[in-house]
Protein backbone atom coordinates (compact mmCIF):
# COMPACT_ATOMS: atom_id res chain seq x y z
CA UNK A 1 0.00 0.00 0.00
CA UNK A 2 1.28 3.19 -0.47
CA UNK A 3 0.59 6.36 1.45
CA UNK A 4 -1.43 9.29 0.64
CA UNK A 5 -1.30 12.80 3.06
CA UNK A 6 -3.55 15.35 2.85
CA UNK A 7 -2.11 17.28 0.07
CA UNK A 8 -3.49 14.63 -2.05
CA UNK A 9 -6.92 14.50 -1.11
CA UNK A 10 -7.36 18.03 -0.70
CA UNK A 11 -6.07 18.47 -4.49
CA UNK A 12 -8.72 15.87 -5.14
CA UNK A 13 -11.63 17.46 -3.78
CA UNK A 14 -10.91 21.28 -4.70
CA UNK A 15 -12.44 21.90 -7.68
CA UNK A 16 -8.95 23.82 -9.08
CA UNK A 17 -5.98 23.98 -8.09
CA UNK A 18 -1.87 23.14 -9.27
CA UNK A 19 -2.33 19.82 -7.95
CA UNK A 20 -5.47 18.81 -9.06
CA UNK A 21 -4.62 16.68 -12.42
CA UNK A 22 -1.12 15.67 -10.88
CA UNK A 23 -3.58 13.91 -8.43
CA UNK A 24 -6.09 12.28 -10.98
CA UNK A 25 -3.20 10.95 -12.37
CA UNK A 26 -1.69 9.58 -9.10
CA UNK A 27 -5.80 8.34 -8.15
CA UNK A 28 -5.68 6.54 -11.18
CA UNK A 29 -2.35 5.00 -11.32
CA UNK A 30 -2.91 3.96 -7.80
CA UNK A 31 -6.65 3.02 -7.87
CA UNK A 32 -6.78 -0.12 -5.14
CA UNK A 33 -3.47 0.74 -3.73
CA UNK A 34 -3.61 3.72 -1.14
CA UNK A 35 -4.00 4.08 2.30
CA UNK A 36 -3.78 6.54 4.65
CA UNK A 37 -4.23 7.30 8.25
CA UNK A 38 -6.71 9.03 10.75
CA UNK A 39 -4.29 12.25 11.44
CA UNK A 40 -5.06 12.69 7.68
CA UNK A 41 -8.69 12.44 8.56
CA UNK A 42 -8.47 15.05 11.78
CA UNK A 43 -6.54 17.82 9.43
CA UNK A 44 -9.35 17.39 6.42
CA UNK A 45 -11.78 17.75 9.36
CA UNK A 46 -10.22 20.52 10.60
CA UNK A 47 -9.77 22.04 7.59
CA UNK A 48 -13.79 21.47 6.98
CA UNK A 49 -14.52 23.16 10.00
CA UNK A 50 -12.47 26.18 9.14
CA UNK A 51 -13.81 26.99 5.84
CA UNK A 52 -17.26 25.65 6.12
CA UNK A 53 -17.59 21.87 4.16
CA UNK A 54 -19.04 18.91 4.18
CA UNK A 55 -16.71 16.57 6.91
CA UNK A 56 -18.88 13.94 6.23
CA UNK A 57 -18.33 13.82 2.19
CA UNK A 58 -15.39 14.66 2.43
CA UNK A 59 -14.81 11.68 5.01
CA UNK A 60 -16.78 9.57 2.71
CA UNK A 61 -15.22 10.32 -0.48
CA UNK A 62 -11.50 9.50 1.22
CA UNK A 63 -12.48 6.13 2.71
CA UNK A 64 -13.80 5.23 -0.50
CA UNK A 65 -10.59 5.94 -2.55
CA UNK A 66 -8.24 3.79 0.30
CA UNK A 67 -11.00 0.94 0.67
CA UNK A 68 -10.95 2.00 4.52
CA UNK A 69 -14.30 0.93 6.46
CA UNK A 70 -13.29 2.28 10.11
CA UNK A 71 -16.52 3.90 10.88
CA UNK A 72 -15.49 5.21 13.57
CA UNK A 73 -13.99 8.21 11.13
CA UNK A 74 -18.00 8.67 9.77
CA UNK A 75 -18.95 8.52 13.12
CA UNK A 76 -16.29 11.66 14.24
CA UNK A 77 -17.37 13.39 10.69
CA UNK A 78 -21.11 13.29 12.03
CA UNK A 79 -20.22 14.68 14.99
CA UNK A 80 -18.65 17.16 14.16
CA UNK A 81 -21.40 17.89 11.42
CA UNK A 82 -24.50 17.63 13.28
CA UNK A 83 -23.12 18.06 16.46
CA UNK A 84 -20.73 20.70 16.00
CA UNK A 85 -18.40 18.96 18.07
CA UNK A 86 -14.56 20.12 18.54
CA UNK A 87 -12.28 17.69 15.90
CA UNK A 88 -10.54 16.25 18.53
CA UNK A 89 -13.36 15.92 20.80
CA UNK A 90 -15.14 14.01 18.22
CA UNK A 91 -12.20 11.37 17.52
CA UNK A 92 -12.61 11.12 21.24
CA UNK A 93 -15.94 10.30 21.24
CA UNK A 94 -16.24 8.12 18.22
CA UNK A 95 -13.54 5.68 20.08
CA UNK A 96 -14.92 5.87 23.58
CA UNK A 97 -17.19 3.02 23.40
CA UNK A 98 -19.52 4.86 25.53
CA UNK A 99 -17.67 5.70 28.57
CA UNK A 100 -15.05 8.81 28.69
CA UNK A 101 -13.18 9.74 31.42
CA UNK A 102 -12.99 13.76 30.65
CA UNK A 103 -13.76 17.46 31.80
CA UNK A 104 -15.55 18.27 28.61
CA UNK A 105 -19.35 18.56 28.99
CA UNK A 106 -20.32 18.07 25.17
CA UNK A 107 -19.57 14.22 25.28
CA UNK A 108 -23.02 14.60 27.17
CA UNK A 109 -24.72 15.67 24.29
CA UNK A 110 -23.79 12.62 22.46
CA UNK A 111 -25.31 10.34 24.61
CA UNK A 112 -21.65 9.40 25.94
CA UNK A 113 -21.27 8.74 29.89
CA UNK A 114 -18.77 11.04 31.53
CA UNK A 115 -16.97 10.19 34.60
CA UNK A 116 -16.31 13.68 35.28
CA UNK A 117 -12.74 14.93 36.33
CA UNK A 118 -14.17 17.99 38.04
CA UNK A 119 -16.28 16.03 40.40
CA UNK A 120 -14.84 13.04 42.58
CA UNK A 121 -18.31 11.81 43.45
CA UNK A 122 -18.06 9.89 39.89
CA UNK A 123 -15.23 8.04 40.84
Amino acid sequence: MIYADTDFFIALLKPSGWLKEGARRVAAKYKGQMTTSEATFIELMLLAKKYDLDPVGITASVMALCAIEDTSLLKAARYVKDHEIGVFDAFHAAHCGGKIISSEPAYERLGIERIRLEATTDV
